[in-house]
């Protein structure tokens, strides 16, 4: 393959890569990212094509323009690549990436006043493309921080096949420049060697692709990650949602019963909690009811299932946890919950009903929830901010 039909490949790959950046943002208007990534493409499909253009049928003055449009073009896809991917891990925009294309755009075309050679001109282009791979890496390995980080999976597939791709994007560029500091004339044109093609052309075709992909693959993932989260999550309170929670509680019950083992299930309800909603309003008692799901899922987070069995209602299983066990998780959640400031100026308390299958017992899981139903039933009648533990049968 000689240099023009191979620029011409990587002129189309990344033509094709831009279209289909171009229809990710079409379908997706409203992403910031997905804008940025578009443009990226655009960009470098334009940088490559007015490259090749200048290269193959352009002299003098407008060779030189050519070639610095193209190769300015090319780093400020990188650049506009890079904070696309920063926009969708939701870090602030930053001010100097602009000036780095201007000062890649100044350096270049002083070697293009000064004459400079081919091998020169590349070298700019390898160190400016590095600091471009080396940015993006930095932000997929960064990833989402702070609470975000929580809600989404840190390694997925995408993730990987983006870092793979930079890492073969670097190292073919590496190597080009250590190679070509020994012997330049392998990549100049026209009379470009076999290697030159492969580092220059070849390996960038498939990085090229391998990195549009893994773009494409980051977005989906999280988008099945938010329809799970949807599906299976209360929004609220951040604890799983009635649905969800009994499928994992009969699912883990069943094995529990199975395996002869002893289990908890506690049946959570906030006191009063209409007089909150009529007395301060409903936006203090939907903040009522996400700070006590923080707080449950902090004390459960360790020992077993949570979730929001409706309305002001909670519902925790623990596996493994015998009635000694109980009555201390029991005893943890009515103090932290009495303990916590809940912005009103009034305490906030919780009754809870424990219902305990021990070994070799044979209950379903709407029998053993109507259990500490009864017990919660007694929390609240003999008193409330107490908990009751379920009646022998």
């Amino acid at each position: 393959m000689n240099p023009f039909t191979a620029s011409l490949a990587l002129a189309i790959v990344q033509f094709c890569s831009g279209v289909i950046m171009t229809g990710l943002f079409i379908s997706t208007p409203s992403e910031r990212f997905t804008r940025l990534w578009a443009l990226s493409g655009v960009l470098a499909a334009l940088g490559i094509c007015t490259t090749v253009v200048a290269y193959a049928g352009l002299g003098g003055t407008l060779r030189a323009l050519g070639l610095l449009l193209g190769n300015t073009l090319l780093f400020s896809s990188g650049i506009v690549a890079w904070s696309g991917l920063r926009s969708f891990y939701q870090r602030r925009s930053a001010w100097w990436p602009g000036l780095l294309i201007v000062v890649y755009a100044a350096a270049f075309a002083a070697l293009l006043a000064s004459e400079s050679t081919f091998t020169q001109r590349a070298y700019l282009a390898v160190c400016g493309l590095q600091v471009v791979f080396c940015l993006v890496l930095w932000e997929f390995l960064k990833g989402l921080s702070g609470a975000l980080a929580e809600r989404y999976p840190r390694w997925t597939f995408g993730r990987c096949v983006g870092i793979g791709a930079l890492l073969i994007l670097s190292a073919s560029y590496v190597s080009r420049f250590f190679i070509s500091l020994r012997h330049p004339e392998l990549f100049e044109p026209p009379e470009m060697s076999n290697l030159g093609v492969v580092l220059i052309y070849l390996i960038p075709i498939s990085g090229t692709l391998l990195l549009s992909v893994a773009l494409m693959m980051i977005y989906f993932e999280r988008l099945l990650a938010d329809k799970q989260r949807l599906a299976t999550v209360d929004e609220l309170t951040g604890t799983l949602n009635r649905r969800e929670l009994v499928r994992c509680g009969e699912l883990v019950l069943e094995q529990t019963v199975q395996a002869r083992q002893v289990l908890t299930l506690a049946f959570i309800d906030v006191d009063h909690f209409k007089r909150i909603n009529d007395t301060h309003g409903h936006q203090v008692g939907d903040r009522v009811l996400a700070d006590i799901g923080a707080l449950l899922r902090q004390c459960c987070r360790q020992n077993g299932l949570l979730g929001r069995y409706g309305g002001e209602e909670f519902c925790a299983v623990f596996p493994g946890l015998a009635e000694v066990q109980a009555r201390q998780i029991a005893q943890h959640l009515l103090e932290t919950v009495r303990q916590h400031d809940f912005g009103h100026g009034q305490p906030v308390t919780i009754s809870v009903g424990l219902a305990v299958l021990t070994p070799g017992q044979m209950l379903g899981w709407d029998a053993l929830v109507h259990q500490a139903d009864l017990a919660l039933y007694r929390a609240k009648s003999e008193g409330r901010n107490a908990f009751r533990m379920a009646l022998a049968a």
